[in-house]
C-alpha cells in the first residue's frame, strides 16, 4: 500500500511566458535568453538598467557573467507555476 501523499505537497508544473518588458526583470530571476531567435543562454539574473534596455545575467553551470542588449534582437522567457498549481 502506498503512503498517503503529503498534504501540503507543491506542484512543479510550469509554462513558459517571453518577457517584453525588461524593466519586470529582477536580480535573482532564472531566466533564459535566446541570442538571434536560436542560441540559449539560462541563467540569473544579475542586473537590469533603469530603463529596461540591458540586463547582466549570470550563466548556468558557471560560465561566467554576460551583458544582453534588448536592441540585438534577443528575447528573454522565464518559467511560471500554472495557475492554480
Amino acid at each position: 500500500m502506498a503512503p498517503p501523499a503529503a498534504p501540503h505537497s507543491v506542484s512543479t508544473k510550469t509554462s513558459t511566458k517571453v518577457v517584453s518588458d525588461w524593466t519586470a526583470l529582477v536580480p535573482g530571476d532564472f531566466v533564459t535568453v535566446r541570442e538571434n531567435y536560436s542560441v540559449p543562454h539560462s541563467g540569473w539574473i544579475d542586473d537590469v538598467t533603469e530603463d529596461g534596455r540591458i540586463i547582466w545575467l549570470v550563466l548556468a553551470l558557471g560560465r561566467g557573467r554576460r551583458m544582453f542588449f534588448r536592441e540585438d534582437g534577443d528575447f528573454i522567457s522565464v518559467e511560471v507555476p500554472h495557475p492554480g498549481s
